[in-house]
């Protein structure tokens, strides 16, 4: 957990070779799938790395005109993957990372067209996702996605990521890299808005809400790839005040990939916020069974846990096996939402116009 010197209580961890400027402190659980799959592609594939731009990015090529962007975890909370598209006149960045290092430069480097517009995406609003939204001015989600992003619209949002000696915590890095704060204007999109990148190079953002009430998944309509962000747990309200509480259920979870279900099998690859990148469709079908699993049988589950969460206190967690992945990660006071609420829940009946004000 975070704060927890892993070293001292006997957890392996087994490091990559890397020349990022980031350095462990505290080391996080190795998860022996995820480890083996990172160490090959990080040592052993060919990356494209820039340091005089951006030392804390690894960029992979995993498509003639789309880059995943490796950056170390800050806090941690586990690596995280960035994702960069180029379309024949504008280029999207689906999630901004922890804001350290300048990655709008690091853009400008690798696409054909340093002119072109960048469109900016977020999964959702946790840290690793949306804190270097600064650099881009305007950044879309999902609508139900709009109160949570806009608590991260402020200059203190790095504070915690150092100790009262102004010492970087978790991982080391140079605390004159994080990126100098502007606001920035989030602006929320229906379940299904298309973002055009041009020549009729389209981009769907698919509500997978759970994780956190306005996770979203954007679809690649040319390259029939999906970037899902950290769409495999369910979480609950932390925040006073929070709307769209539903969203965070496993049932909504379910109901939201039973909609992108006829799409499953044209889906080319699953490009996850975290570990493994490029999985197959089967992945979406088994996150689907997971689901379909626990609303069946919510208490038939492999793990029960009680976590201490980021506000202090703590929760219970249940975890249920994905098929050939890792678990889907819930509370069990929300699985289910009533069902008078559907349209909304899945994003059915959401004007933007009501939310972008």
């Amino acid at each position: 957990m975070p704060g927890t010197n892993l070293k001292n209580i006997g957890v392996k961890y087994r490091p990559i070779k890397s020349k990022l400027k980031s350095h462990r402190k505290v080391l996080e659980p190795e998860r022996v799938i995820r480890w083996s799959f990172m160490k090959a592609l990080r040592e052993g594939y060919e990356k494209f790395f820039y340091p005089e731009i951006n030392p804390y990015v690894e960029a992979y090529k995993v498509r003639d005109n789309i880059w995943a962007l490796f950056e170390e975890s800050m806090d941690g909370a586990g690596d995280l993957w960035m994702y960069l598209i180029e379309g024949p006149e504008k280029v999207m960045i689906i999630d901004t990372g922890f804001g350290v290092g300048d990655l709008k430069g690091l853009i400008k480097k690798l696409v054909s067209d340093p002119e072109k517009e960048i469109i900016c995406v977020n999964t959702h609003n946790h840290y690793d996702h949306a804190y270097g939204n600064a650099q881009f001015g305007k950044c879309y989600c999902a609508i139900p996605e709009l109160y949570l992003m806009r608590t991260k619209n402020n200059s203190h949002v790095w504070d915690y990521l150092f100790d009262e000696n102004g010492q970087p915590i978790w991982t080391d890095f140079d605390k004159n890299d994080i990126i100098e704060f502007k606001e920035w204007q989030p602006i929320g999109v229906e379940n299904g808005h298309l973002f055009d990148l041009g020549k009729g190079y389209l981009i769907e953002a698919v509500y997978m809400t759970g994780h956190t009430p306005g996770q979203c998944a954007y679809y690649d309509h040319m390259s029939h790839d999906i970037f899902v962000g950290d769409c495999n747990s369910c979480g609950q309200p932390r925040i006073e005040g929070e709307n769209f509480v539903e969203n965070y259920t496993v049932q909504a979870k379910r109901d939201q990939l039973r909609l992108f279900k006829p799409r499953f099998d044209e889906v080319n690859g699953v490009f996850p916020g975290h570990g493994m990148i490029d999985q197959p469709n089967k992945a979406l079908h088994y996150l689907l069974d997971a689901c379909e699993w626990v609303c069946q049988h919510p208490d038939w589950v492999e793990k029960k846990e009680v976590r201490l969460g980021p506000d202090g206190k703590e929760h219970v967690v249940y975890a249920k096996y994905i098929q050939e992945g890792s678990t889907l990660r819930f509370n069990p006071d929300y699985v289910y939402y009533d069902d008078s609420k559907r349209d909304e829940v899945l994003g059915l009946n959401l004007n933007p116009d009501d939310y972008n004000k």
